[in-house]
């Protein structure tokens, strides 16, 4: 699985920190690794505002605006980051290619999406604020074909895995990911169900385990209760988790994008991987 894996640079500690994530998921299944640079068509087409500079990439904004040929500036970037992006790529021992393009940051990273089994994203570009989720990252979550994992903020080996399991569609596909992950990376899986109450949850759970029982997957099922994105997240600590699988909705209303599975993604400093 995972035989290829799209990362898009942007010159942020968050792509920067996707790179090394894609690059450990890489190791274990030889992906190829395929490394994207957009130059953002609405930052080309913006006005040049002396006001706007602190606004701008340090490479833009340190340029005297009287010789800036913007379009250029950002397109040498751009292959900047793709270079040495492909340099660490290479020095792991993986395959890589290389795409620099022009337009819309997420259109574009969606589109080179439809042939990669994963997008691979930071937590936050150049202007997030720290603590936040970017914009970027939150849109690609909720739009893009195939699964997005979002590098988390230390370096993680991916051989804990923990999933996030309600039931709904989403997050059995997220089940089965997580299932066909830990059978190809022979590492154990944890299971988590969170009731708001006493409910249903050992029936739940007693469907995830038949559907475990069938893959070749060495498992264990937790129900707790409270708040979903806190326990999960709180979980994944005690247990030595490095990577959290969500479905990207849930059952209930309030396990939505933008709301539960957001803050789950917010809420740990774990990488994460976000299943349609």
């Amino acid at each position: 699985m995972f035989a290829s894996l799209l990362v898009g640079l942007d010159g942020s500690q968050g792509a920067d920190a996707a790179l090394d994530a894609a690059i450990a998921l890489g190791a274990r299944f030889r992906s190829t690794i395929v490394l994207a640079a957009v130059v953002d068509l609405r930052v080309m087409e913006a006005p040049l505002a002396r006001g706007a500079a602190v606004a701008w990439p340090e490479a833009v904004a340190s340029t005297p605006s009287a010789t800036l040929e913007l379009g250029g500036v950002m397109r040498t970037r751009a292959d900047k980051l793709l270079s040495a992006g492909a340099a660490r790529v290479k020095a792991a021992g993986l395959e890589v290619l290389t795409s620099r393009q022009t337009g819309m940051v997420e259109d574009e990273l969606l589109e080179l999406a439809e042939g990669a089994e994963a997008l691979v994203v930071g937590r936050r570009g150049e202007l997030t604020v720290p603590g936040e989720l970017g914009d970027h990252t939150v849109r690609l979550m909720r739009r893009a074909p195939h699964p997005v994992v979002v590098a988390g903020d230390r370096a993680s080996a991916f051989d804990r895995p923990v999933v996030a399991y309600d039931g709904s569609d989403p997050s059995t596909a997220a089940l089965s990911l997580a299932a066909r992950y830990a059978a190809a990376a022979r590492v154990p899986l944890e299971v988590v169900y969170v009731s708001p109450d006493d409910g249903d949850g050992q029936a739940l759970l007693a469907q995830a385990v038949a559907f475990l029982s069938r893959a070749d997957v060495a498992y264990d099922t937790h129900r707790l209760q409270g708040d979903v994105s806190r326990e999960i997240a709180a979980f994944a600590e005690r247990a030595g988790s490095d990577v959290v699988v969500c479905g990207a909705h849930g059952r209930r209303r309030s396990w939505t994008m933008g709301s539960t599975a957001e803050a789950l993604v917010r809420g740990t400093s774990l990488p994460a991987i976000v299943v349609r």
